[in-house]
């Protein structure tokens, strides 16, 4: 062994002469304990919060939209469609339309989005569920599906029109027309149905199929492609595969995409906290080195000893240059302990709940 190493190990562990160099030795081993403990739990818990969102994002959004650049333009053929399946990585493709729409009910007004989707959607998006209430389709109004989660807090209308089978008025806001009595079409529309996806889609949406939807608008149109990819394929490079394929007229945006602010500022909070964390291990690394600077003091006349029986100076640096390693290393590992320790913790109470 070591003999420097030897020499700093036996300072490290028995008693030092004066109490409260062991006490600035325990505290130089707690404030790092304390950082290690508090960086590895930041971490831990923005690693876990980056992934849970982007398993919302993949349930939830698709995996490619396709949309004009110019969002006055629609897809009117199915041209594209036929490129897009001719593509062996792409899974299902659906086609959607999505509108504003309004409620008046009870002095009470309603913004939602009315989406127009297809029998594809469903393999889209396989959290989709539709609950049918009436096998037949109302042919005087817009058939659609309501929310499940909120169909009871938000839309009392609706549940009524629900009981009574009385058709609801609804309107459409098409903002391609130039006269205010084209602006907003008039529509009476039926419950068919509820559709469960997250409390987020449930509460923002209504669903009924595109081709009702065309219909109302009479024009065989659609506004977005949404896109399932099989799973080991590469989202963005499918992305700039689709660029090339189909062009700089169309926006094409992957469901990441989608929420890139959201990722912009969890990635602008990382760099604070990395920040805040560098800090701490400076001020840190300062309680080491006064820590050191006192156990020197403390054995001031042992190192004139062994420096008296041949001992380099270089070799009595390697001791405190090992005391210092130690303490660190003690720091480190009881910090990392009680983090994981923590997050098991918290792990088992989510899984409770």
């Amino acid at each position: 062994m070591n003999p420097s190493f030897y020499i700093s190990i036996r300072y490290f562990f028995y008693k030092k002469k004066t109490n409260l160099v062991n006490i600035i030795v325990f505290l130089s081993i707690l404030s790092i304990g304390v950082s290690t403990f508090s960086l590895s739990t930041i971490l831990f818990f923005f690693s876990g919060l980056e992934n849970l969102n982007k398993k919302f994002y993949q349930i939830h959004y698709p995996d490619i939209t396709i949309s004009y650049s110019n969002k006055k333009d629609f897809f009117i053929d199915d041209n594209v469609i036929k490129i897009i399946k001719s593509i062996r990585e792409i899974r299902a493709v659906s086609k959607t339309m999505e509108k504003k729409v309004f409620f008046h009910y009870n002095n009470h007004e309603y913004f939602l989005i009315l989406k127009g989707v297809d029998i594809e959607y469903g393999k889209v998006m396989k959290k989709f569920r539709k609950i049918n209430l009436k096998k037949n389709n109302r042919f005087d109004s817009l058939n659609i599906y309501v929310g499940w989660s909120y169909v009871f807090s938000y839309f009392p209308m609706l549940s009524h029109v629900i009981n009574m089978n009385f058709p609801l008025q609804m309107f459409i806001i098409d903002s391609n027309k130039n006269t205010l009595s084209s602006f907003f079409m008039k529509k009476k529309v039926s419950v068919k149905g509820f559709f469960h996806f997250s409390p987020k889609m449930d509460r923002k949406y209504l669903f009924c199929d595109l081709y009702d939807l065309q219909d109302i608008m009479k024009k065989k149109i659609f506004h977005t492609l949404e896109i399932k990819i099989h799973k080991n394929v590469n989202m963005y490079k499918m992305k700039h595969f689709l660029v090339k394929k189909l062009g700089s007229k169309f926006n094409i945006i992957t469901r990441v995409e989608r929420e890139d602010i959201f990722y912009k500022v969890m990635n602008t909070e990382k760099i604070f906290i990395y920040f805040l964390f560098i800090l701490m291990t400076l001020i840190t690394g300062f309680n080491l080195f006064s820590a050191i600077y006192i156990l020197q003091l403390d054995k001031i006349k042992e190192l004139f000893a062994l420096w008296s029986m041949g001992f380099s100076l270089y070799r009595i640096k390697m001791i405190f240059f090992y005391m210092g390693l130690i303490i660190t290393t003690f720091g480190c590992l009881s910090g990392i302990f009680f983090s994981i320790l923590n997050i098991l913790y918290f792990s088992c109470i989510k899984d409770r709940i």
